[in-house]
């Protein structure tokens, strides 16, 4: 990860209550379950995320780039269990 987005990443995991890493895709199935609220990557190609993302939308989070956008390019990711801790992540990642 790139220095200024790991710079990024610690400031949010700094305010969550437990970080896990290693999980792969594991995680957005455990977020599309309700086993977690948050799943935060970097550099992922399109083919890491593109079969997660109508898996984490259809159980009613959302799923962007760090930036907001939408993910089918890959790149950095963040996906919330619900929109409102989606917003706050991307506050948080964006430095607002």
């Amino acid at each position: 990860m790139a220095p200024e987005a790991q710079a990024r990443y610690d400031r949010l995991e700094a305010r969550v209550r437990l970080a896990r890493y290693g999980i792969d895709c594991y995680a957005y199935c455990l977020l599309a379950s309700g086993f977690a609220d948050l799943v935060v990557e970097s550099d992922l190609k399109p083919y890491d995320i593109g079969a997660l993302i109508p898996i984490i939308e259809r159980a009613g989070g959302v799923i962007t780039t760090w930036t907001g956008e939408r993910p089918e390019n890959g790149g950095d990711i963040v996906a919330a269990a619900t929109p409102d801790l989606h917003r706050a992540a991307l506050q948080v990642l964006n430095g607002n």
